[in-house]
């Protein structure tokens, strides 16, 4: 059995695999180009980066299985790979701990009013100001999936009420109320902070837009970390230069990287981040057991793989 990695994972990773699956052939590359000849044979593509088109599908007339490092798959040809039955599984549950972190950082970073510290600090300015707190304050997230469990149990730990949005309005552990994406004009009211950790699908592309900053409190934080074209740039510039919102964390958007001449760089009320929230140190340590264990029940056939993508609904 044949199977593309392009990336180079750790020599004990593979060690392990050739000595429970003996059965299995790996082949590394540094990118897709270089894999394109070996996959044109390969059973299985270990994904890191781009590169997957539609045209490196129809050449690869063994493939059975995609995994991608990635927990979005809005750049894999989902369509494609649907009509040839190819089953995709992604890095979902990769970035709980990070991205919680990320979240509840910009929510006490506004909070406690740390800009004012480190303003004050450079003046040498030794003079007191009220920072605030989290506990009380209502916390809606856009998604209810693994990421924004984990925010929502840091958030719990910190007195906050959360709410989450999902497509049903399923309940879900670590939050208080959950409600439909149609409800989602009845609870953005009741935010003093909005995460979005939503995919990027057809229903969430542009779903943060002028009507929905116009039902947010002037005092609401809106932080993003799921996806940049959930959310209508221009719109939340005009909300922010309106002082109909206070202020924006943005990790990701429509266009990156986010050009030099962005009005977001240059405004007060925004604080940027170079999509580094689903960073971390540990993060093949995460990923590669969901590979090995998908690899397992692929070459064996038994059990069942983890983080199956429904290419359908894109996530």
């Amino acid at each position: 059995m044949e199977v593309v990695i392009t990336n180079k994972i750790p020599t004990e990773t593979i060690r392990e695999i050739k000595e429970q699956l003996p059965s299995v052939n790996i082949s590394q590359f540094e990118t897709m180009s270089e894999a394109k000849e070996k996959l044109e044979s390969a059973d299985a593509l270990f994904l890191f980066g781009g590169g997957l088109t539609e045209r490196v599908i129809s050449s690869a007339v063994n493939l059975k299985w995609v995994m991608t490092s990635s927990a979005g798959v809005e750049n894999l040809p989902l369509d494609s790979l649907e009509k040839r039955g190819i089953t995709v599984t992604n890095a979902r549950g990769v970035h709980n701990v990070q991205m919680g972190e990320y979240a509840l950082h910009a929510m006490l970073d506004h909070a406690r009013k740390h800009k004012v510290s480190v303003e004050y600090q450079q003046i040498k300015r030794f003079e007191n100001f009220k920072p605030g707190e989290l506990y009380g304050k209502t916390l809606v997230i856009l998604g209810t999936g693994a990421i924004a469990q984990a925010v929502a149990k840091r958030a719990n730990v910190f007195g906050m009420r959360v709410f989450g949005i999902n497509q049903s309005g399923r309940e879900v552990v670590h939050f208080d109320e959950t409600y439909a994406l149609q409800e989602l004009f009845n609870v953005l009211p009741k935010a003093d902070y909005i995460v979005n950790v939503l995919p990027s699908t057809s229903k969430t592309k542009q779903l943060i837009n002028e009507e929905s900053f116009s039902y947010m409190k002037h005092s609401a934080v809106f932080i993003n970390f799921g996806r940049g074209d959930a959310v209508n740039e221009q719109a939340l510039i005009e909300a922010l230069r309106n002082k109909r919102l206070d202020h924006a964390y943005l990790d990701v958007f429509e266009e990156e990287p986010l050009h030099e001449e962005h009005p977001l760089w240059g405004m007060d009320e925004v604080t940027i981040t170079p999509h580094i929230a689903g960073y971390s140190s540990h993060y093949m340590e995460r990923l590669l057991p969901i590979f090995v264990h998908n690899l397992r029940v692929f070459v064996e056939q038994e059990g069942e793989m983890k983080n199956i993508v429904n290419k359908s609904e894109g996530y």
